[in-house]
């Protein structure tokens, strides 16, 4: 049986909001939040139209500034926060069964520390059609409100599973014909023999240290990202979306 960690989350900020509440508009089975809370008076063009597409289960509360600042202490939550259940699977027979399934390609991240960039990876991913994710449950950010909410909704169509070992992780993955993809500036820039997307598990690293040594030697392919300037890395979202793009939207 699928074991999952369901603890209360709250999504904040209007675009996020919105654009949850339009992408899953005839999808009630699978909307994203159960509970909303709007600033009283709000009266803005954007909080009425959230308002006139929420499913009818949805509970509106209307409140004080006071108790949306509690909610979400410190954050810039626009006079809108909603109450959502994040599910993430931990189960490691759960993942072989998805595994067997040949659900897809797969992004592994390796110790992405920083919310906002996990957030923003979370969305580059779902946005190149990438719906599976792979996180470490320690030296990793974790799904908080602030990723949920810079991730302006990604994370209503991914598969997020945390796991205790990636190395053992990468094991499993090969074991069910997987090929795992990372980069380096010491790889290959040869992008053209990489299996098909599907087969694929691509891995991305920490925004210091890159990926781990014993990850990288467990890796069918390291690849290079061809640089031209004077500087010799990326930021590992833009990384990211350029392995990405150059794996799912090669010719």
């Amino acid at each position: 049986m699928e074991k999952k960690i369901a603890r209360q989350e709250y999504i904040f900020g209007k675009r996020t909001l919105i654009e949850l509440t339009e992408a899953h508009q005839g999808k009630e089975h699978s909307f994203p939040f159960i509970e909303l809370y709007v600033k009283e008076n709000s009266g803005t063009e954007i909080t009425e139209k959230i308002l006139k597409k929420l499913p009818s289960f949805v509970k509106v509360h209307k409140v004080s500034t006071a108790k949306l600042d509690a909610l979400v202490p410190g954050r810039n939550h626009q006079g809108l926060v909603a109450l959502k259940a994040i599910k993430q699977t931990t189960d490691k027979k759960n993942l072989e069964e998805f595994l067997s399934e040949k659900p897809g390609a797969f992004l592994i991240l390796d110790r992405i520390q920083d919310p906002g960039n996990l957030g923003n990876i979370l969305r580059t991913a779902e946005c190149f059609g990438i719906r599976n994710i792979i996180l470490p449950d320690r030296e990793s950010a974790g799904i908080t409100p602030v990723v949920e909410k810079v991730s302006s909704g990604a994370l209503s169509f991914l598969r997020i599973f945390t796991v205790k070992n990636l190395a053992n992780t990468l094991e499993l993955f090969k074991d069910n014909g997987y090929w795992i993809v990372s980069t380096s500036d010491r790889g290959i820039e040869d992008w053209s023999k990489l299996p098909e997307t599907k087969e694929l598990a691509i891995l991305m690293g920490n925004e210091g240290e890159g990926v781990k040594r014993i990850l990288m030697e467990k890796s069918d392919f390291v690849l290079r990202i061809p640089m031209h300037g004077n500087l010799s890395s990326l930021n590992v979202t833009v990384a990211t979306g350029v392995v990405l793009d150059r794996i799912v939207n090669r010719k």
